[in-house]
């Protein structure tokens, strides 16, 4: 399904078809799931409550930014508001806590090569909105335009950070360097090996979806 029949997803459920409304959260749940999978422990709470809080502000969502724009611009604000309220801020985006028990981190079944190990490693020195940017870019495929309205930046200063990102990963792969050329293995084909790690994480097991019902009761 393409951004376009989100939109028409949207407008149904805003009309009063709570069937286009689970359709909504079936597309991106496991998404939004992983999202929070790679930066901390509670990834189904802060799930819900992000679909809780679209459910909430269904018809405040601005169609011309797209409707995935808008439900992870909620997830990266859920995300830094558990952080913060938790004390550790300064944790945002850490590869290396241990898994959850209601799921795996996503170092647990993503760092399966050197060469992943590698990356995860690297990308935890980054600057967190760095981390995300990254997350939404090669892992959820969002399109510049949506990317930047998570991250409330011009598309112009998205491009920049995304190249300097870039220049900041490799450098800190260079840094860690690894045995037997892994770190040159990854710089040959980078962005491949970015992508590995959604293809891979998305082999892995995830709890059932709910239906907005379900998620609404649950909240409560």
């Amino acid at each position: 399904m393409s951004p376009t029949d989100d939109v028409a997803l949207l407008q149904a459920w805003r009309g009063g078809d709570g069937r286009a409304g689970d359709t909504l959260v079936a597309k991106h749940y496991h998404g939004v799931l992983r999202f929070f999978e790679l930066r901390t422990r509670s990834a189904e709470d802060l799930t819900q409550r992000t679909f809780l809080a679209c459910v909430e502000g269904r018809d405040r969502i601005k169609l011309a930014n797209g409707f995935r724009a808008y439900l992870y611009g909620i997830a990266r604000y859920q995300l830094l508001q558990h952080l913060s309220d938790a004390n550790r801020l300064a944790r945002l985006s850490s590869f290396d806590e241990e898994p959850a028990a209601t799921g795996a981190g996503l170092t647990t079944f993503v760092a399966k090569k050197e060469e992943q190990r590698l990356l995860l490693q690297a990308l935890v020195e980054l600057p967190p909105d760095t981390q995300i940017l990254f997350g939404l870019y090669y892992w959820e495929g969002l399109m510049a335009k949506e990317i930047a309205a998570v991250l409330e930046v011009s598309q112009s200063t998205l491009s920049s950070r995304l190249a300097r990102g870039r220049d900041q990963l490799r450098a800190v792969v260079e840094k860690l360097g690894g045995s037997h050329g892994v770190a040159a293995r990854v710089e040959v084909d980078f962005e491949a090996w970015m992508r590995s790690l959604a293809n891979d994480a998305s082999t892995a097991e995830h709890p059932a979806i709910p239906t907005l019902a379900a998620a609404l009761r649950r909240s409560r």
